[in-house]
Parts: C-alpha cells; structure tokens; sequence
C-alpha cells in the first residue's frame, strides 16, 4: 500500500512534498471528495432503485435486493468515513488506506451489477444497466478524480466487472464492441482525471505553500516589530491606511481606530509644520508608483522633536495590479540628536559652545570672499587672557574649564547677533565683526571687553580675577587673506600684551616692521649660539661681615660682531620663546662649571636657571654632565630658581630640585619676596639660600615698611637656617642696614659690576687676598652647617 501511494504521489507531482505539505493536501483532496459525496450518495440510491426496478420478475432480482441492502450499508459507512477523516488535523496511512478500502468495497459492489444483470439477457435490463455503469464510471472519476488512489479502488472493480459481464452475452459482436468503448471510454476517464488531478495538487500545493509563507512572513514582521524600532504601515489603492500595528499607533500618538481609513498624505502632513517639501516628494513617488526610501519627516507635536525615517514601495497582486503601498518607518530621533551633536561639535567648541578654530577659518574665508566680491570691510578681535594660567595652575582645571565658560558667555553678551565669536583654544578667543565695524564701534566694543572680561569672577564660593588683551585688524586696510588679516590681529595683539596688559590695540604698520626685526634678531641669535658669540660676566657675591668675595654668579651676555654686547633683557625673552633658552643655559652651566675651576680658592659659581630652561631640559643630567667635565666638586655650584617654576607641576620640580640638592649642588629661590606663596614654597622644599629681590633693598633707603620687610626676612632666615643674600646694594648705607639685620651676603653695583673674564683675576687680586691667605692656614675644628649659615 505503501509503495502504491509512492507511485501515485509521483504520478501527480507529490512526491517531493514536505511531510506537513503532503498531510495538508491529502486532507484538501479528502475534503474535495467529501463535499460532493452526500450528492453522489443521493445519486447512487437512485441509481439503485433503478437498478432494483428494472430487475424484478428476473431471477437476478433477490441478488439484487441483496446487493442493494450492502450497498445502503457501505454508503452509510463511506460517509460516516469520510467526515470524519475531514475533521482531522493530518491524514496518515492508516486513514488514507481505510478510505481506499472502504471505496474498493464500493466499486466493487458496483462492479457485481453488470455481472447479475447483463447475463439476463434483456435488452431492457442490458440497456439500464449499461447507462448506470457508465454513469458510475463517469461519476466515480470526477468524484474521485482529487484522490487518484480512491479513484483506482473504485473503478477498477467496476470496469473489471463490466469486462466480466460482457464475456457472457451471447451477442458476440455487441459484447466486443461494447468493450471497446468501455476501454477507450476509461482510458479517457483516466486520463482525464490524471490531468485534473495535477492540477488540483499544483494549485492546493501552490497555496498551501503561500499560506505557508505568509505565516511565516507574518511570525516574522510580528517578531520584527516587537524587537525592532522600526514598524510598518500600508495604504490601499485608494490611498487610505489600511495596516496599523502596536508600535505605529504609540509612535502616531492615535489609536487603531484614529488612523485606519485615514488619508495616508493628509496625516503625514498633520504630523508637524516644515515637511511640505518632503511630503510633496512622497506624493510624487507615489503618483508615478515608484519606491521611496529614507525620506525623513520632522514631528513637532509643540512639546517634543521627532524625526521619522520612513520607506515604501507600491504593492501589486499576483496579477501585477496596483493595490496600494506598503513600508516601514522608524524613530531616527536619538540618529538626528547625533548628528546634530557632531556637527555642533565639529564646528563649535565643546567647552563654551563658541564657534571652534577650524569653523573659524572657514567663516574667515567667506568674509574675505565678500570683501572681494562686494567690497564689504570687516574687523578681526584676537583676545587672549591675561593671568589666566595663574588661576588654572593654582585653583585647579576645573575651575580653570569654568572660568572659560564664563568668560564667553561675558563674550556673547558683549558681542551683536551678526558678530561671530570664537574660542581658538586653550584661553584665546576672537571675533568676527562683520557690519558696523568703524575703528570708533570697534573700540567701543572693545573697550566693554576688555572692562567686562576683567571683573572679578565667583567660583564655587572663591574669586577669580583675570584681564584681557585684545588685537584689532580691520580689512582691507589691514589686510586682504585670510591669513594676514590674523596675523595682524595677533601681531596687535602682542603689543597690547607687551605694553602692559588689560588693554586693546590696533594693528600699525610698525608693528609688522617689530616683528621682522625680531625674527632677524632670532635668527641672529641661533647663529651666535652656533659660532660661540655668548659669554658670561661674573658680578660678586661678598661677605656681609668683611665685603671680602665668597663667590660669583654667572649671567651671560652676546657679544654681537655689530651690536656689540646685547643684554639679557633683550635677548632672553627671545630665546624663551623660541626654545633656544634650552641650549643657553645648558651652555651657561658647563661654560660656568669651567670657568670656576680655573678661580683660586673655593670661591661658589651661581647660575640663575630660567624656568623656561628647566622646563625644556633634562636639568639634572645637564648639571651631573657639567660637573663630571669640568671636575668642579658639586658644592661650589649655586643654581638660582625663580618662585614662577615651582607655580606650573610643583610636585614634579620639586622632585627634580631634589636630585639635584643630593649632588651636593647648593639651591636658592631668588627675587624672594615678589611673590605670594613664597613662603608656602619653603615649606615644601628645603632651600639652601634665599636672595631677597632688589626692589626692597632699593626701597629701604626710604621706606620704613620696606625696611621692616627686609628685618623680617632676615629673621625668618635665621629661624629656618638658610643663608639670606640681598641683592641690587648700591650705597654704603644699605650696606650698612643689611649687615645691621644680619644678611649673610650682599650682591650690586656698590661691590662691583659684572666682570669680564679677563677683569675677574684683577678683582680678586685686590678684594680677596686676605681671604685666600686665611684660607691656606690649617682649618680650625668643622663646623655644622646650620651653625654656619646662623
């Protein structure tokens, strides 16, 4: 039975058919045949009837009364069958083989008439009977024709039987023809129904296959608009919402029953103001029937921003027939914030929200453009904050990021709507006065700058207080590229700041001619490093006690081929801040190291290091190389710091000034005084000496409080046993007054100016004989330092 169904599922076109395909078509061809069977039944009763009619007074008539009475039975039975077998869920073998019996049984109880009543032979019973197998036949195919298996059960036993009869009439020649036809008439009942019977399982198969997919496309969409952002929409061909799931109606903001039937393009347009444009390209999309994608529409409901992206095509039947559109959307809200927060950055400042550099630049540009194209002038502000680094060092960065944020706001309330400000970085800003901008409205609003930016500052419950200067180019007077024009603002811009600070300037020609002659003088400057042009001077350092010399410092000097001899003053600010301070000092130490070797006695050599020096250099490795070299022992360098290194990294210079304190290399803060932590800094660190800055000893000679200060210091030195040096001395009576307060040693012009090399050996000759003549005397018992230094 089983190969049988094999055959017969390969004849049709299933036998490639999935298990759940395969039970689903035999309950369709099980079901097609159940419809029509109560009619067939209806059929069969009549047909026997009339078989009965025609059979009474024959001696087939019990047989027949017989058969009929089976044949009530098993149509009573093929139906109960067959309904039942159309409730079940799947068809198995076992049912498909109980109804292929239970129709064998019948086909052969039809298949027993011709052989009872064709042997009558009666033309009258013949005739009947014949009709009625035909009709059998007829009607058995078509029935069963969507079950080909059923379909055999049945015909094959009733044209089996027919055969059978028609051997035993007597008319020969009618029974073969008879045959004949009943063969040709069931080959083409066979094939006939073997046609349909394709057919049928193509198109049952086909849509099953679709109801198939379609729940699975329906599992799927349900699945992807329950973890998807996305969800999807639908219109008919009329252009109303005929499709609306969970997450439309919560994105629409409207129930089911508020969007289904509603124009598609009149609640696109009713989702907020600013779309016609973007609407009209959907309508046209959809007028022309082609696809859209990406098309993002902006939702203003008054209290929030949304965006929606959304994509759709046309929709079409198996017939090509337009029948609407169908898409998705989704909630791109968060997507565009994104973007808009990477453009905002991307042209703007994070810290103050002020326009960036590089946006900056570019808005630089269209200004020159429209200068050239319309002549229209505008001006440039360079801002740079003054005392800022002071605040952002010692109160911390985040008050430093703070400050920063206040002053541009200070910054935009200053400026006008058309103005454009920006912060360049660190504490440069710069403006963009692009209408109005006459020198007289330039230095107007420059001038409220510069009073606004300079008012104290509260900060988490401390104030803070910088300035600001300010440089101003105006084009084209000043000007005609970009870069030119920045280039002036910020050469103005230092000359405010070299003028004093706190102020504005604008740019002059002459400034343009200071800056050449500045990068003349660096490159100058590089030169002389090169061929040796720097040498030291060497001013005393005396004794308090006796005015004998104890020792030297170092201050290096350019002797220019034209210039002659150019002072610090003009030159080590150049080299600060080009960078070439790293190779003068590194050079001042070994050259000062060198020269103290060769000094009779064991007079110190002092080197006043550069902050900008210290920061740049590997410090402790450029002292370490300079005493390894020269073989100066380590206690006779001096190395002077300034109150300014230790503002910027503390920790860290400290650490430093450590490692070089336990080379046996004697420390000491000068300018003591000037600052205002400077005693907080000898706390931190154990300085070996103090040089009190010469504007107080200058100032004694008249001022009392100046003279109070100096007892002050000179006290605190004794208490903390550090060596106290006043330099800048130059009358008697300061001599006289520092000794008096105990300083332990004096430095100025009163002694001695700077020295040239060749000068040092004629000084010593007349200031220190008498010291080198004690000194070569055997030494007395040691003394501790603290006791020397009291």
């Amino acid at each position: 039975m089983r190969r049988l169904g094999a055959r017969f599922e390969r004849v049709v076109g299933a036998k490639e058919l999935g298990p759940s395909i395969r039970a689903g078509l035999y309950n369709q061809q099980i079901k097609a045949v159940a419809e029509i069977l109560p009619t067939a039944a209806a059929g069969a009763l009549v047909a026997a009837l009339s078989l009965i009619w025609v059979a009474v007074g024959t001696p087939a008539f019990p047989a027949i009364l017989i058969w009929a009475a089976a044949l009530l039975v098993s149509l009573r039975r093929s139906l109960t069958l067959w309904r039942g077998t159309v409730r079940e869920d799947a068809i198995g073998d076992r049912t498909l083989r109980a109804i292929v019996t239970d129709t064998l049984v019948t086909g052969t109880l039809w298949g027993l008439v011709p052989v009872l009543l064709i042997r009558q032979d009666l033309p009258t019973v013949t005739l009947i009977t014949t009709v009625t197998i035909a009709g059998m036949l007829s009607a058995g195919g078509l029935i069963l024709v969507t079950l080909p298996q059923a379909a055999v059960a049945f015909l094959l036993p009733v044209f089996l039987g027919s055969l059978i009869a028609l051997t035993q009439m007597r008319d020969h020649a009618a029974a073969l023809v008879l045959a004949m036809l009943l063969v040709c008439f069931m080959v083409v009942i066979t094939l006939a129904s073997l046609r349909h019977v394709r057919d049928f399982v193509a198109h049952r198969v086909s849509e099953m296959k679709i109801r198939e997919q379609n729940e699975i496309i329906s599992l799927l969409l349900k699945e992807f608009e329950e973890n998807s952002s996305d969800w999807l929409w639908e219109f008919d061909r009329d252009g109303r919402i005929d499709r609306v799931s969970e997450r439309f109606e919560a994105a629409a903001g409207r129930g089911r029953a508020a969007l289904v039937g509603v124009d598609f393009l009149a609640f696109l347009r009713s989702l907020g103001s600013g779309n016609d444009p973007v609407i009209r390209s959907i309508e046209v999309a959809i007028a022309e029937g082609a696809p859209f994608s990406d098309v993002e529409i902006r939702i203003d409901d008054g209290s929030r921003e949304t965006w929606w992206r959304m994509t759709g095509k046309p929709a079409r039947d198996e017939f090509e027939a337009y029948r609407g559109y169908i898409g998705t959307a989704s909630d791109v809200t968060a997507e565009k914030k994104a973007e808009r927060r990477i453009s905002f950055l991307a042209h703007n400042d994070a810290l103050t929200g002020l326009v960036n550099r590089a946006r900056f630049t570019e808005l630089l540009k269209q200004n020159v453009a429209r200068l050239e194209r319309y002549g229209s002038p505008f001006a440039v502000l360079y801002l740079d904050l003054d005392q800022f680094k002071a605040v952002n060092d010692s109160m911390g960065h985040m008050v430093g990021d703070k400050l920063l944020e206040m002053v541009s706001r200070r910054i935009k309330k200053v400026v006008r709507e058309t103005d454009i400000a920006a912060r360049l970085g660190g504490d440069e800003f710069a403006l963009i006065l692009a209408n109005e901008c006459e020198t007289a409205t330039v230095a107007d609003l420059a001038a409220r700058l510069v009073e606004d930016l300079s008012s104290p500052y509260q900060i988490e419950g401390d104030f803070a207080s910088i300035g600001v200067s300010i440089g101003i180019a105006i084009a084209p007077v000043n000007g005609i590229r970009p870069d030119q024009i920045l280039r002036n603002a910020d050469l103005a811009l230092y000359r405010a700041k070299a003028e004093g600070r706190g102020a504005y300037r604008f740019f002059e020609s002459q400034m343009d001619s200071d800056v050449r002659e500045r990068r003349m003088l660096e490159a100058e400057l590089r030169q002389a490093i090169a061929e040796n042009e720097l040498v030291l001077h060497y001013q005393p350092l005396v004794s308090a006690e006796d005015n004998r010399p104890s020792g030297f410092e170092a201050l290096v000097r350019w002797n220019h081929p034209i210039r002659g001899l150019v002072p610090p003053s003009e030159f080590i600010p150049l080299a600060e801040q080009s960078g070439l301070i790293k190779q003068i000092g590194d050079w001042t130490i070994e050259a000062a190291c060198k020269a103290a070797t060769l000094w009779p006695g064991d007079f110190n050599v002092a080197v006043n290091l550069s902050a900008r020096h210290f920061q740049l250099s590997d410090i402790v490795s450029v002292v370490s190389d300079a005493l390894a070299k020269t073989g100066l022992p380590p206690q006779r360098l001096e190395l002077e710091i300034t109150e300014s290194l230790l503002i910027e990294n503390p920790d860290e210079v400290i650490e430093r000034l450590n490692r070089i304190q336990a080379l046996g290399v004697t420390v000491a803060m000068d300018d003591f005084g000037t600052g205002y932590s400077s005693l907080a800094y000898l706390l931190k660190f154990p300085f070996d000496k103090i040089k009190i800055d010469k504007s107080f000893v200058t100032a004694s000679s008249e001022d009392a409080v100046a003279r109070d200060i100096l007892r002050s210091i000179a006290s605190l030195g004794r208490t903390l046993k550090i060596h106290i040096t006043a330099e800048g001395v130059e009358t008697l009576e300061q001599v006289e007054f520092l000794r008096e307060i105990a300083c332990n040693q004096l430095q100025g012009f009163y002694f001695a100016r700077p020295l040239e090399e060749l000068d040092l050996a004629g000084y010593v000759l007349a200031n220190a004989a008498p010291r080198l003549e004690a000194r070569a005397t055997p030494p007395g018992p040691p003394q501790r330092k603290s006791e020397a230094a009291g």
